[in-house]
Order: C-alpha cells, then sequence, then structure tokens
C-alpha cells in the first residue's frame, strides 16, 4: 500500500513539474515567491452539461509587495498558475472506470502523463478578474468530451475492451410475457433514462448497467469508440423529470427503469456502475434491439 501511495505521489509531482516548468510565465514569481502565488485549489467536474461537460479550476494570484503598477499582471500570471495545478489535481482524480482514476493512467504511461500535461496547458480561461483585496483570479476550463484535445480522447485509447465486462448483444429467455415483449417491440423508444437518485451514484467515463444476477446490459463494448469520446457513453442529470422531458440525448420517448442499487467495479467501492432487475436488463435489451439506443449511447443516469 505505502509503495502505490508513493508512486501516486511521483507521477501527482512530476505532472505537476511538467506543467509548471512548461507554463509559468517570465518572472512570475518575481521579487516575493510566497506572496507571488496563494495556493487556493478549486476545482470541478460538471457532468452534467452532456456532451459540453467540462473540468474547471480557479487559481488565485496575490501581487508581490511593493509592485506598484505591475502587481495586477504579476498576480494574474501567478493566478494562471495556481488554475494549471488545480486543473492538474481535479482531472487526476477523474474516475475513468469502477476502478480506474485518472492518477492510475498518468502513474502507468509517460506518454498519457505528457498528454495531460498538454491538456492543462491548452486549457482556455473563461473568467478573471480582481478582487477587492488586491488578488486576482482566473478561472480555466478544459473540455471532458470531444474527438481532440479533451480528457476522454486520452482515456478512452487506454481502456482496453477485452478487460471489461462483456455486455449481453440481445434476450434469450425472459421472463416477460410474450405480450409485454411485442409490446416492448411496437414503442419506438428514443432512448433510456436509468433513476438512480438517492443512491450515491458517482460520474465515470465508463460505466455499466448490470442486472442483479451480474449480466452486464450496457458497456464500452455497445458503444461505438468515437461517439463515447465525442459525447460520453452516458449523460448525467440531477433531475428525472429533466432527464425525461426530450432535452437530452435519452430524447423524448425514453424507457424508464430505476435502478435497484449502484456498486463499484471488481476492485473498489467507488459506486458508477447501476444495477437493475433482471426483468428490467431484458426491456433495455428489447428496446436496443428495435432502436440501437445503447450503440448510439442514448443513455441517461440521473444521480
Amino acid at each position: 500500500m505505502k509503495n502505490i501511495q508513493l508512486k501516486r505521489l511521483a507521477a501527482a509531482v512530476i505532472l505537476g513539474l511538467c506543467v509548471n516548468a512548461a507554463m509559468i510565465p517570465e518572472n512570475v514569481y518575481a521579487n516575493n515567491m510566497e506572496t507571488a502565488v496563494k495556493q487556493d485549489m478549486r476545482g470541478n467536474v460538471n457532468w452534467t452539461k452532456g456532451s459540453q461537460a467540462n473540468v474547471t479550476a480557479l487559481g488565485i494570484g496575490l501581487p508581490p509587495e511593493n509592485a506598484g503598477a505591475r502587481g495586477t499582471a504579476l498576480a494574474r500570471r501567478a493566478a494562471i498558475v495556481d488554475a494549471y495545478r488545480s486543473l492538474a489535481e481535479t482531472i487526476n482524480g477523474i474516475q475513468i472506470d469502477g476502478d480506474t482514476v485518472m492518477e492510475d493512467l498518468t502513474i502507468a504511461s509517460d506518454t498519457v502523463r505528457a498528454q495531460v500535461s498538454a491538456l492543462v496547458k491548452g486549457a482556455t480561461i473563461i473568467d478573471e478578474g480582481s478582487n477587492l483585496d488586491g488578488s486576482y483570479y482566473v478561472e480555466m476550463s478544459v473540455p471532458l468530451y470531444g474527438k481532440t484535445g479533451s480528457l476522454a480522447a486520452i482515456a478512452f485509447p487506454q481502456m482496453k475492451a477485452g478487460d471489461k465486462e462483456q455486455a449481453a448483444s440481445a434476450v434469450g429467455q425472459t421472463s416477460l410475457s410474450a405480450q409485454e415483449v411485442g409490446e416492448l417491440r411496437k414503442v419506438a423508444y428514443t432512448g433510456v433514462v436509468i433513476d438512480a437518485s438517492g443512491l450515491g451514484l458517482s460520474p465515470t467515463f465508463s460505466p455499466v448497467i448490470y442486472d442483479i444476477n451480474g449480466r452486464a446490459i450496457y458497456g464500452v463494448r455497445n458503444i461505438d469508440r468515437d461517439l463515447a469520446i465525442s459525447q460520453g457513453m452516458v449523460e448525467y442529470s440531477n433531475d428525472l423529470q429533466a432527464a425525461t422531458g426530450g432535452d437530452t440525448r435519452a430524447g423524448e420517448n425514453p424507457l424508464v427503469i430505476k435502478a435497484q442499487l449502484v456498486k463499484g467495479g471488481k476492485n473498489s467501492i467507488n459506486k458508477v456502475n447501476v444495477v437493475v432487475s433482471v426483468e428490467d436488463g431484458d426491456r433495455i435489451l428489447i428496446a436496443d434491439e428495435e432502436t440501437a439506443v445503447l450503440n448510439n449511447g442514448s443513455v441517461v443516469f440521473v444521480k
């Protein structure tokens, strides 16, 4: 355990050094390093913005004493450095799947670490300004999804499909009545909404829908890889009514399923996967046979 912690600490330090070495502006620490930068780590992963989901971080910089007219410029540069650090820290903690966080990938691969560093260095400033106390704030953002220049574009190529659960491709024998099966096939469902509200679901890049017998209903094998990178495997919502109102990727006529529970991966307790009843698993697969809602990623998780 100690070795793992030391490796993770080393990866975080290396990533921070890579970011800082390339991006600290000249003279950012001029005159007084301790007062030039105020460490104020504030990062947030905005999972509920659909394909526009992003990671944001706020950096705060203080001007050196007796800096005069240059104080604001130095404080701004310091705030940018602080925001880079906060972005790197927040990205490291993002859950890739039930067992893996982004930090694990940066530990395992120099290439991934370099890609994350480049992503942070290319962050967009979305807000900035002076505070009343003389400090300066800068808010920066990087996208979660997108074919290029996103965290998903880095993470998904590292996910080996062979290591993930084989998702069910069709319904075999089912306990659903023939009448219900016929009715399900007649309905042109536009997507699937899994209501996991109140269960403590955590977002991730690669969630799985299981039934209570352990059958994988939906996973990374179901969706086109390019689509998952550009928009994510699922869309997350905080409100069931909003998720079923036609303004999400589940469309205007989604199949709504209540999750039985949420769970982690094989070796973790991170509650990123949802579990439905066997019958509801069959309902999802039958709906998918008719409209390919899983392959299209027309899935919304309500958390």
